[in-house]
């Protein structure tokens, strides 16, 4: 089955809002083994939309679109998909007895501007929506299937996962999409292929292997469709298991792990406390840290020390090594490391100090040029230099995610 996404909104296309709706349903699809063909992001407006909906029609199988339900008089998917398909457009009881339940559950009564979301095309199937006041609305005829969601992520995710797939399942294909997703660091997309280039070649029929890079990070995409379910999870699972053994510890986790998470789970498992002095980073390694559940367990803390009086008064810092080195540099890297090490009483302490741009930068230290220090409890301080040449929010990123790697691999191996 061939979809489009169509996504409705002029605060989307003047780039006031980020269009994450078409994101997620493109990864349900997939999931389904629905072939997205297209996604389109267009203006409000009635006849524009059953324009583009005539087109899409052309070449697809099933339309989802997104957004233009609302009560407001901007909001022109109803009277669009009614002009569409030739419905007149009256009062929905039913539709407007749940928008009153709705607001009586919260105590109080809808305003009369809501009426119009009771307004609804003759002979469209509704989706009762349980998270807002808009219900979704499908439509099939002639082999050709649309469906319309609200424009609020959690609604069109209830109404999508709760109402939609039930619907639209029977008329998918036997044969099944299968994948595996394996999730490496610290290794670019290049150095990957070549080293996994023969178990790639070597792939069986109906396999593909798609490389999906990000800040520091690259996902490979191991996916099948075949009717044997069972034979193609065995072929996906052999390329996969054969990818992991050959990159090694590149390989942090699978599926929609985080590198965070990963961490999360190696100290855990370790048993070990964690530390750390940022300098240029703000802040932003801690809060990948702490953005999942339960880091409290091996996480203590974390020291901003931005300004040099902060790396002396706080963790210890010498002044002499930041005149003599500068505040980037390596000796200063192992001295916040040990003084967060010392401070926090921690089994493990990493720090980082840099230059992120755009300013700063000088022929020896140009923009991007970044020292990171590890402390170890009983053991030896390690200090390393790193140049991400990228903008100020890319080189924060790409260090943070090569500190929470370079502490990863330390505690991986020790």
């Amino acid at each position: 089955m061939k979809a489009t996404i169509i996504a409705i909104g002029d605060e989307l296309l003047i780039g006031q809002v980020l269009d994450t709706n078409t994101q997620w349903i493109s990864q349900q699809c997939t999931s389904l083994n629905i072939n997205i063909i297209n996604h389109l992001t267009i203006k409000d407006g009635v006849d524009r939309a059953v324009e583009v909906i005539n087109r899409a029609f052309d070449e697809c199988d099933l339309l989802i679109l997104t957004g233009g339900l609302g009560p407001t008089n901007d909001d022109y998917t109803v009277r669009a998909l009614a002009k569409y398909y030739g419905m007149p457009i009256s009062f929905h009881q039913p539709t407007w007895d749940r928008l009153e339940a709705y607001f009586s559950s919260r105590g109080r009564k809808p305003e009369d501007a809501l009426r119009q979301q009771a307004m609804l095309p003759e002979g469209i199937t509704l989706l009762p929506n349980d998270m807002g006041t808009a219900p979704g609305m499908y439509y099939y005829r002639g082999g050709k299937h649309l469906v319309s969601f609200p424009g609020v992520p959690y609604e069109m995710k209830h109404l999508f996962l709760d109402r939609f797939v039930p619907i639209i399942q029977p008329f998918i294909g036997k044969e099944k999409l299968i994948q595996r997703t394996i999730l490496t660091v610290g290794m670019g997309e290049t150095s990957i292929a070549e080293k996994i280039s023969e178990i790639e070649s070597n792939m069986a029929d109906g396999l593909t292997l798609a490389y999906l890079p990000d800040i520091g990070k690259v996902r490979l995409r191991i996916s099948g469709i075949g009717e044997d379910g069972q034979l193609l999870q065995e072929k996906v699972d052999e390329v996969s298991n054969s990818i992991i053994q050959v990159l090694g510890e590149a390989v942090y986790g699978e599926g929609d792990m985080t590198l965070s998470q990963a961490l999360q789970e190696l100290m855990h498992r370790k048993k070990m406390t964690l530390g750390l002095a940022e300098s240029c980073t703000g802040g932003n390694i801690s809060k990948h840290i702490t953005a999942i559940p339960g880091s409290s367990r091996f996480y203590k803390g974390g020291i901003v020390s931005y300004a040099n009086e902060i790396k002396e008064s706080v963790l210890g810092v010498r002044r002499e090594s930041i005149e003599s080195f500068g505040a980037v540099s390596e000796v200063v890297a192992r001295e916040m490391a040990d003084g967060a090490l010392r401070v926090m009483d921690v089994d493990i302490a990493a720090s980082v100090t840099g230059i992120a741009g755009p300013d700063g930068g000088s022929e020896t230290k140009p923009v991007g040029t970044f020292w990171v220090g590890l402390a170890i409890k009983g053991g030896e301080t390690q200090a390393y230099k790193i140049n991400f040449n990228r903008d100020r929010e890319r080189n924060i990123e790409y260090v943070t995610v090569y500190v929470l790697n370079r502490i990863r691999l330390y505690v991986n191996d020790n």
